[in-house]
């Protein structure tokens, strides 16, 4: 089969179609015809070297739908043909988090293109539990976008930040495949979103998508934030970005919510005890959504409550191109690969 294998760490060029062996499905396992692949940050950073634990000589990718083509010895839940989405870790499904329905505490929980298949490939073999058969209808290259980003910014913003309707949410990194879900989520929850972008052209756009006020910054968003607020500062914030935590700390309301999902720039951030203390801010992090909250998303989908978004779709040899496109900050959502 094709796949695009990660030769060495470094740019985009360094993402090469190869012919490698097509995988066999074992016990419990189905092996997947990818038909569509999203491309998330997270790629950026791995091929970048920048990733703990992260190899060369690996496929990169967890965002994918796609068909169920062969099934391995005891599966009973999944048939060929079935059309899935694939949950973007790897679990037990024994221990006691597994059982209790947070999948994304497994300890066993494998990290994607680190000691997992990945996506950029004709086929993908995964444990038949991480598969989740799609509603019908629903588009593969909508549904890759499934698990994540939509799915982790449902985790984020209804299970960690348990946002209210009539709550007031920052969103930063707004235009990003976090982002951009992040504020459909919120307006379908009845929130006032303000979100805050880097670029000044993507502003109309975010206002599309619903959120209420854009601030455009390239320094900090805190003042701004004061003021739009009538210097009561937010309820809830998602810091999609990671470096920018100490400004969105000063955006907060009395007793306020931040979810830190990004890390863009890995690296330290300066964190006032006293601002914690003095505000009773709650600071969590999140990652990964359950099954059932990857289900929720799926719903949301079909539904059209979300509207999944892609800048483009590319075909699997552009991979570099996309690749770089993300990287420059040219995208509006997420790109999608799909075709050979």
């Amino acid at each position: 089969m094709k796949a695009i294998v990660l030769k060495a760490f470094g740019g985009p060029e360094q993402l090469q179609v190869e012919e490698v062996p097509t995988p066999q499905p074992g016990a419990g396992e189905v092996l997947v015809k990818v038909h569509a692949a999203g491309v998330c940050h997270h790629d950026l950073l791995h091929r970048a070297g920048q990733l703990p634990g992260a190899h060369t000589g690996v496929v990169l990718g967890h965002e994918v739908a796609g068909e169920v083509v062969q099934v391995g010895a005891g599966v009973l839940q999944l048939r060929v043909g079935a059309r899935v989405v694939i949950y973007q870790r790897r679990f037990c499904g024994q221990c006691r988090d597994c059982l209790r329905g947070r999948q994304d505490l497994c300890r066993a929980l494998g990290l994607p293109s680190v000691d997992t298949e990945g996506a950029y490939a004709e086929y993908l073999r995964v444990p038949a539990i991480s598969a989740v058969e799609l509603p019908d209808g629903l588009d593969y290259t909508l549904a890759a976008l499934a698990s994540c980003p939509i799915a982790t910014s449902v985790r984020a913003l209804y299970g960690e930040a348990a946002l209210k309707p009539g709550e007031t949410v920052l969103i930063n990194g707004a235009s990003g495949g976090l982002g951009a879900h992040q504020i459909q989520l919120a307006r379908a929850l009845g929130a006032r979103v303000i979100a805050v972008t880097g670029s000044a052209q993507k502003s109309e756009f975010l206002k599309s998508l619903g959120a209420h006020e854009v601030i455009v910054s390239h320094q900090g968003y805190s003042a701004e934030v004061w003021r739009l607020t009538g210097k009561r500062g937010v309820d809830v914030a998602m810091d999609n970005l990671g470096h920018t935590l100490e400004d969105t700390l000063r955006s907060m309301t009395l007793g306020g919510r931040v979810v830190v999902l990004g890390n863009v720039q890995p690296g330290n951030v300066a964190v006032s005890p006293g601002l914690l203390i003095g505000r009773r801010l709650k600071v969590q992090g999140s990652g990964s959504a359950t099954l059932e909250e990857l289900r929720v998303a799926l719903a949301l989908i079909h539904s059209g409550q979300v509207r999944p978004l892609i800048d483009r779709i590319l075909p699997f040899p552009q991979v570099a191109e996309a690749h770089a496109l993300l990287e420059s900050r040219q995208v509006s959502g997420r790109i999608v690969l799909s075709g050979w």
